[in-house]
């Protein structure tokens, strides 16, 4: 099985679209289904779409080299009531910017940053 620790260097040479399908792919493992990667363009700022438990998740998969803003926090709430979601969600291998935790939780977006992330890959890990 491999580290946590590899797996965060691996995410972390991703391109855009490869992490929008390892995470799909990491969700479906952890239970959730329906899950769709969105087309590229014109996404309204979701990436992945799922369903667990009922209740559907639009997901924003931002891959970088630096901290997140508020601007995929907007975008990802706009994005969930045009896809008649529940819960947004900004999933990163980095983290967030005070800016960006202010408007998740003023939006209820869940934002799951490089720790919360490796807690996920770790749990997808012990289901395979």
């Amino acid at each position: 099985m491999m580290t946590s620790q590899y797996d965060m260097a691996r995410v972390d040479q991703m391109e855009g679209h490869e992490f929008e399908r390892f995470i799909a792919d990491m969700l479906y493992k952890l239970g959730y289904r329906k899950v769709e990667v969105t087309r590229g363009s014109g996404d309204q700022g979701v990436d992945v779409l799922a369903e667990k438990e009922g209740i559907r998740y639009a997901v924003q998969c931002k891959c970088y080299s630096s901290d997140l803003g508020n601007t995929p926090v907007q975008e990802v709430n706009a994005g969930k009531m045009i896809y008649h979601c529940h819960v947004g969600v900004v999933v990163t291998n980095r983290y967030f910017t005070s800016g960006a935790k202010e408007a998740a939780k003023a939006t209820g977006v869940l934002l799951w940053d490089r720790t919360k992330l490796q807690e996920l890959i770790m749990q997808a890990e012990a289901l395979s």
